[in-house]
This record gives structure tokens, sequence and C-alpha cells, in this order.
């Protein structure tokens, strides 16, 4: 292999492992980039690398450089769950949110049966890995990217299906979002019943005040910052930090090997890779009831470093060329997607007694992931639901993988 093989590998690389803090450099600089999110910057950056040439097949060397794509995916995911899981403080949500949790069991009924009518409506039109398409979007509608990146590598959907999903999913919840943060809101108010925070709190009393001030303090200790700044990689890569990341990432890699020993021993192949996703998810939420780790610093971002790496690699592998005609019939697909897990949740909401603020919010928390939540809560000036809304998309995070995976194998058995 020729020294220009090498450059080309060394510096597609290095881009990998470096854009993330190109990435986070221009979330913090630019406030309009900071409402884009990182997720989305970290795909341009791949797409831009597919575009431009530099991952065309026909470079030599081009099975090493494949071998490193793998090496980094198979790295990264399992790595990022734990550190995005260990700070989430179950046991307090549990106790103190119980209505939040009635919010969080509608919207998650909601994904699942809506994800399945859209399978039996779109199955006959050819879409290929239509399957895949639909565990992953059990993903994104409970927990967002992380859970979709886990996904990824449990059911191993082709890098077409898997950038598209992600395209159309962004583009057609954005719609639902610019609705919310314009108003939108005010609308489901006259459909469900309005309990604004003032009224919230005269209904559970003082003691359900002090209650929920006490939670909304826990819930800001457990992310390791103020509800509000959910992505603050303010000194991530100081000394200090790291020094005190070594504990969680030790037992990140520990659960890593822990997972892919149990599967390799106990697990039929074909279910290896599977198994060690749920595995490591499973022994994560257990972890984070340890508290000395739960309250480590920047854990979260330290997980979305190794997800914005895994999602530079995915878009810089997606080829324009691959696109088919399936690609109207999987937005669609999508599209329908939303639409009948908003109408489902919302008549849940109804049936359950959940007011028009907890269910806005509990969608958002669900379909955005926690980081959107803030936004729609400002404009809707309820405390009460910010805390619940991140509390629903962290348990989303909790549980996407599992309902993901589930979904694949229950559309393959009855289909």
């Amino acid at each position: 292999m020729e020294w220009t093989a090498y450059l080309r590998i060394g510096f597609i690389v290095a881009v990998y492992l470096l854009g993330p803090f190109f990435i986070i450099w221009l979330y913090k600089r630019y406030k309009a980039l900071s409402k884009v999110g990182t997720i989305v910057l970290a795909y341009a950056l791949g797409i831009i690398m597919s575009l431009s040439g530099i991952m065309d097949d026909a470079w030599p060397g081009d099975a090493v450089l494949v071998s490193w794509q793998s090496t980094l995916q198979t790295l990264c995911v399992p790595l990022a769950i734990p550190l995005m899981l260990f700070s989430a403080d179950f046991k307090t949500w549990t106790r103190s949110l119980k209505k939040t949790f009635v919010a969080f069991f509608c919207g998650v009924v909601a994904i699942t049966c809506a994800v399945f009518l859209a399978y039996t409506w779109f199955k006959g039109l050819g879409i290929p890995e239509l399957d895949k398409a639909a565990g992953l979007m059990m993903g994104f509608y409970t927990g967002g990217t992380p859970n979709v990146a886990s996904l990824n590598i449990a059911l191993h959907p082709s890098s077409e299906t898997f950038i598209m999903v992600n395209t159309f999913e962004i583009f057609i919840t954005f719609f639902l979002l610019a609705f919310l943060v314009g108003g939108g809101f005010k609308l489901v108010r006259k459909v469900l019943r309005y309990l604004p925070d003032e009224l919230a709190e005269l209904q559970g009393g003082a003691g359900q005040s002090r209650k929920m001030a006490r939670t909304e303090k826990a819930l800001a200790s457990s992310v390791g910052t103020e509800a509000s700044d959910f992505e603050n990689y303010d000194g991530l890569f100081t000394r200090p930090v790291l020094k005190k990341l070594l504990l969680p990432f030790g037992c990140s890699l520990g659960i890593f090997a822990l997972a892919g020993l149990l599967s390799l021993w106990l697990v039929p192949k074909d279910y290896q890779v599977v198994s060690v996703i749920l595995v490591i998810t499973t022994l994560a939420i257990a972890l984070s009831f340890w508290k000395k780790l739960r309250n480590t610093p920047k854990m979260f971002e330290l997980g979305m470093y190794f997800i914005l790496v895994f999602s530079i690699i995915i878009a810089s592998d997606f080829s324009v060329a691959e696109v088919g005609s399936g690609a109207y019939g999987l937005m669609g697909f999508i599209a329908v997607i939303l639409m009948t897990t908003l109408l489902i949740h919302l008549i849940l909401a109804k049936i359950c007694r959940v007011d028009a603020d907890l269910f806005t919010i509990s969608a958002v928390g669900l379909i955005f992931s926690p980081p959107f939540v803030p936004t729609v809560a400002s404009q809707m000036k309820s405390r009460r639901c910010l805390l619940s809304g991140i509390v629903v998309g962290l348990l989303g995070y909790a549980v996407g993988n599992y309902l993901g995976v589930g979904m694949y194998y229950v559309l393959n058995s009855v289909f």
C-alpha cells in the first residue's frame, strides 16, 4: 500500500477522533448552531466527507479504512451508553414524579402502537429494511440519537437506511418543534385540561411544593449541571474533570467486557451483538444507583463525545448513489409514525387525566430528547414541566434499546 493511502486513512481517522472537538467548539461559539445541535453538525461533517470523494471505494487501502471504521463503531457506542445512563437518578424520580411516569407510559404505548400500525400499512410498498427502520424509529422516539446509535449496532441496517431515517426524522420533526415553540402548546391546552404551576402547587399543598423543589435540586445534581443547560461541555477536557471521569470510564470498559463475555458464552452467535447492547444497558442502569458514580460530573458529555465520533463515521459512509425509490416511502413511513404517535398519545393522556402541559413536554422529551425540553418549557413558562420533560427523556434513554430491538423481532415474527 502506497504512502498516500496511509496518509488518507490517517487523515480520515483523525477527522473521526478530532472532529467532535471542532463540533463542540462551534456549538459553544455560535448560538444559532447550538440550536441545531451537535448531532446534526456531526452528520453534516460526515456527509461533507462523503461528498468530497475522499471516502470513495476506489482509493487503495479501503479495506484498512473499513476495519478502522468498524473498530471505532464497535467501541464508541458500548462506551457511550453507560456514560449517558450513569447520571440517571431513577430512585428519586420513581418516588417523587408519579404523574410524570403516567405521561411517560402513555407516550411509550403510543409510539409502540404507531410504529406497529405504520409498518402494517407500509410493508407492502417494497421499502428496503423497513423492519430495521421501524426499530430505529422506536429508538428515536424513546430517547433520540444515543438509542439509535445503539440500535444501529444491534440491528445493522445499511448506512443509507440509517442516514435516511435520521435525515427524514430531523426534517419532519422540525415542523413539530417550530409549531410548539411558536405557541402550539396553547392549542393542546384547549383539548386537555390546563394546570398552571401555581394551581398544581395549591392542589398538592405546601408539602408537595417543597417536595418538587427538592426533586428539582436532585435532578440538577444527577445530570451534573443545571437542568436548563443540558449539554454543557465547559471544562470537560480539563485535568481535574478528566481525573474524576476515570471511574465512570473504567466502569464503562468493565461493563463492555463483561457484556461481551456473557454474550459469547451464553448467547447464540446470531443474537450476540443484540445481547451485548441490552446487557450493557441493564448493567449501566444498575450501576446508576451507586451514588458516588452517579454524582460524577460531565459523564453525559463524555458519552456524547463517543456518540459524535460514531455519527461522523456513519454519515461519512453515506452514498447518494445507493438511495433508491424507497426513499419517498420511508419519508411517508416516518411522517405517519409521528402523526399517529401524537394522536394516540393525546387520547391516552385524555383517558389518564394527564394535563396539557405535561402531555406536551413528555412528547418533547421522548420525540426530541432532553436537550430540547428547556426550549419548549421556557415558552410554556413552566418550571414543573422543565423537570418532568427531562426526566421523561432520560427514562427514554433507559428503555429505548429494549423497545427498538423488541419491535424489530416482533415485526419479523408476526410478518
